[in-house]
């Protein structure tokens, strides 16, 4: 194999002939540990110094017909392509062979290193067996044997700089940024700077100007003002994706720096091997499409997950009066379903086409939770997604020991808050579907439900009989989608200024300045909940639909409705049902729902805030240890709340008396 890279002629020659000798050094080789076969090569090369002359000159013929500029500035960077067309690409070359020159480095590299357990093999290498290859690969005194890679580097780094350059001079980036002027901004001044670092005298490339260095931190400032006004002004996924391509641009300027700029040989060997490092990882990257679904899924995430907090917050009671107020608002909430329920039933009764059905179910529904939203009225399982967003807030912004106290407070807090939200929907749903079905009666001289409906009421709420445990896990799923859809709705009326486009529009100003305010100040405090409320409608009026058309076993099952159904049913049947066994299994079929929808929605919002937090897995199983530790020492508090350190039920006990 030496000797076939010793007499190759052309290019393609020498390339195979040098990958399939890095493929033998590879043989026996563990991904922690020695190298035998590399290690006797390199051993060889050193004692016969005729040989190593050959080889050396073989691998500078090869490294002048290379290019590496693409290598430089494309792997392991974030693509400029769109989502879309990036997983094309990516499939394509998955599924059939690159199509790159073979003067192309990244074609190279790729034959070398064509999976993660090579790369480990290569970042396993110890810095003195690293040391000793450059040393028997390199001649001595040759300054033009790494010229073309030099060359590059520079290239490599002219071209990086004007890529930040135009992604920190954008408008996205400019009208958020403290440079008043673009002549102030580091990302123009970056450009410059770049050219006096290359074109300095090797002295002053070997200092590394302070001018250069001092350019990129000012870059990575206004990255951070970026950042902290999308915090308050709304998060674009195009904006977040750009400024985590200008941070990965400066990091790989920067290892270039060090590779062009280091004097000393030993440093200079370290960072050439940090760059390689990150090269061969990054290609490899730039293959997979899970860490490309991974990166744009967190970017999503991010989008939504702040908005989610926001909201989620006002869920959460902090105070006593807060609490009893949710009470009072789950009972309004409870009372406003029994309507709900009894108008779905009718729909369902009428036994309409598919799609009429579905968008009269919808529509019910919307109606329904958008005059909850309106007349301040809570639905217990429209919170759990958004107080989730809330919960990982709180893990972002605390740290250390302190983080287990707050989270115990926080969580103890949602599970009271949110218990008495579901325990109030149900108990006004049940005895307004008890009233209503009297009232009915009183009315109308008859029951407001068949007795063919009524017996299917009860069939479908048995969680041993039917799907109901499915449902509800399918509804927790619904529930989490549509207050991703509300979020991602109100970040983008706050990122895009709807409120302030309301304001100033034409149609409103011609009937008052003041009506345009309202009505600007009414979308600025409801298009969130007015969005989660109307695309949570539809999706559970049309989910079943969609499930009969595909044949998927899909159906809805939401626990104040469907309490509202067991309610209107069992007022068909009067006290009589209380003794039968399907009411019993029914009410078991309302506490699985309850427990699932609440379960699910929460878990995967939950789950996603926390990636969008980059809080690994093992510092989640971390948290979860320590709430359930909490809870079983203290299992009242996350029943029965406390606010300043006493028991909220001690605000019913009487003053004494004056």
């Amino acid at each position: 194999m030496v000797a076939a890279f010793r007499n190759a002629e052309t290019l393609s020659a020498r390339e195979t002939a040098f990958v399939n000798i890095v493929r033998w050094t590879r043989a026996g080789q563990r991904s922690r540990g020695g190298a035998p076969r590399l290690l006797s090569l390199v051993q060889l090369l050193e004692n016969d110094t005729e040989l190593r002359r050959q080889v050396q000159l073989s691998l500078g013929e090869l490294l002048r017909e290379v290019d590496s500029l693409s290598l430089f500035t494309e792997a392991g960077l974030p693509s400029v392509h769109s989502f879309a067309t990036e997983i094309v690409q990516r499939l394509v070359a998955k599924f059939m062979p690159s199509a790159r020159d073979d003067a192309d480095a990244r074609k190279l590299l790729t034959d070398l290193y064509s999976s993660e357990f090579y790369a480990k093999q290569f970042v396993a290498l110890t810095p003195e067996l690293f040391d000793r290859i450059v040393n028997v690969l390199t001649p001595e005194n040759e300054a033009a044997f790494w010229e073309r890679q030099e060359h590059d580097l520079q290239e490599a780094i002219r071209l990086l700089a004007s890529r930040v350059s135009a992604l920190g001079l954008q408008p996205e980036v400019r009208d958020r940024s403290t440079a008043s002027r673009v002549a102030h901004s580091p990302f123009y001044e970056l450009v410059s700077k770049t050219e006096e670092l290359l074109a300095a005298g090797d002295s002053e490339i070997a200092a590394e100007p302070d001018a250069w260095r001092q350019v990129v931190a000012r870059c990575r400032g206004e990255m951070e003002v970026v950042y902290d006004h999308m915090e308050s002004a709304g998060i674009s996924v195009e904006l977040v994706f750009d400024l985590k391509t200008i941070q990965a641009c400066l990091i790989r300027m920067e290892a270039i720096a060090k590779v062009l700029a280091t004097a000393n040989p030993e440093e200079q060997t370290a960072a050439v091997r940090a760059l390689l490092v990150r090269l061969i990882e990054g290609n490899i990257s730039d293959k997979q499409l899970s860490s490309l679904l991974r990166e744009n899924l967190n970017l999503l995430a991010r989008k939504v997950v702040d908005r989610s907090g926001d909201t989620g917050e006002h869920y959460i009671a902090s105070s006593k009066a807060e609490y009893w107020h949710m009470w009072r608002a789950a009972l309004g909430g409870g009372l406003l379903t029994v309507f709900t329920a009894a108008i779905k039933l009718r729909i369902i009764e009428a036994h309409l086409p598919p799609f009429v059905e579905g968008f009269a179910s919808g529509t019910n529904y919307a109606v329904s939770f958008v005059l909850l939203q309106v007349f301040g009225l809570v639905l217990a399982t429209k919170q759990p997604a958004t107080t989730a967003a809330a919960f990982a807030r709180i893990i972002r912004d605390h740290g250390g020991a302190q983080r287990s106290t707050v989270l115990t407070e926080f969580v103890a807090r949602i599970t009271s808050t949110q218990l008495a939200a579901a325990i109030g929907n149900v108990v006004a749903v049940c005895l307004g579907g008890v009233a209503f079905e009297a009232l009915w009666r009183i009315i109308f001289r008859e029951s407001y439900l068949p007795e063919l409906s009524a017996n299917h009421v009860y069939e479908t709420l048995n969680p041993f009989a039917s799907g109901t445990a499915l449902y509800a896990m399918e509804t927790g799923v619904i529930l989490w989608l549509a207050a991703l859809a509300g979020s991602w709705m109100e970040n983008a009326a706050v990122y895009y200024r709807l409120a302030d486009a309301v304001a100033q529009h034409p149609l409103g100003l011609r009937v008052s300045k003041a009506f345009s305010k309202k009505a600007a100040r009414l979308v600025r405090h409801n298009v969130g909940g007015w969005s989660t409320s109307i695309v949570l409608g539809y999706l559970l009026g049309f989910a079943p639909e969609v499930g009969a058309f595909f044949g998927l076993p899909i159906e809805i099952r939401h626990v104040t409705l469907s309490s509202g159904t067991l309610a209107l049913a069992a007022a068909r049947f009067g006290t009589a049902s209380l003794g039968d066994r399907w009411f019993y299994h029914a009410t078991l079929g309302i506490v699985v729902i309850f427990v699932l929808n609440l379960f699910v929605s929460f878990t995967i919002a939950a789950y996603v805030a926390l990636r969008a937090y980059n809080v690994g897995p093992r510092e989640q199983w971390a948290i979860l240890r320590s709430l359930t530790i909490a809870a079983f020492r203290s299992p009242r508090r996350f029943i029965v709340p406390t606010f300043g350190g006493e028991q909220l039920e001690q605000s019913h006990e009487q003053a004494p008396d004056a």
